[in-house]
């Protein structure tokens, strides 16, 4: 007689995630090949057990809701007995009356609902992604624009240097006229000197 069971069962906390994928596989094709139907199948993820067992502290809890006849369950619980990768388990049964055209009902549902969540986890991924690339392309613009910036902000400053040692170059300052003139002057006396000079020796010898 087919009823409806609910199985909990533990995995250890320290498998990797392709293992755990294939154990819950594992117990799923043990229904399946008891020509039991396989209603839903929940991975609820890491969690902290209540009470540490074999020194682990934490477990990943999967439940799975089936339909199938009692010596489904002697074989699933015989197996998780003998399976190293799994630390607790616990099988509860839900109903003895099983409509299998309700079920397949749910079981299609069930999978709509899978199939819409993928679809919609798609979907964020790619609006992720689409948001990840926006934003590099603005921080490359940003990037851009301050180095283009810094290119602008130096060219003004080699503009500024060499505009003063131009104007210096052209003028000259007063100090350097000044000298000028003074030499000039200079010059100009030591000529009067020496015609005085020459004029006084003439009116000597005369």
């Amino acid at each position: 007689m087919l009823r409806r069971y609910e199985t909990i069962f533990i995995m250890r906390a320290d498998l990797q995630s392709d293992e755990m994928n294939s154990l819950i596989d594992r117990y799923a094709g043990i229904i399946a090949s008891m020509d039991g139907k396989t209603v839903k199948v929940e991975n609820w993820g890491k969690r902290r057990l209540a009470y540490p067992i074999e020194k682990m502290r934490d477990g990943v809890y999967v439940r799975i809701d089936f339909v199938a006849r009692f010596k489904v369950v002697s074989e699933m619980e015989r197996n998780f007995k003998i399976d190293d990768n799994v630390i607790r388990f616990q099988t509860v049964k839900l109903s003895d009356k099983v409509d299998l055209e309700e079920i397949e009902r749910e079981i299609e549902d069930a999978r709509k609902r899978e199939e819409d969540q993928r679809e919609e986890n798609q979907r964020k991924e790619e609006l992720k992604k689409e948001e990840e690339l926006k934003k590099e392309e603005e921080l490359k613009k940003e990037e851009e624009l301050k180095k283009e910036e810094e290119l602008k902000k130096e060219e003004e400053l080699k503009k500024k240097e060499t505009v003063p040692e131009t104007a210096a170059e052209e003028v000259e300052t007063p100090e350097e006229s000044d000298g000028k003139e003074s030499e000039a002057g200079d010059e100009d006396v030591a000529q009067e000197a020496s015609s005085v000079e020459a004029d006084e020796k003439r009116a000597e010898e005369e």
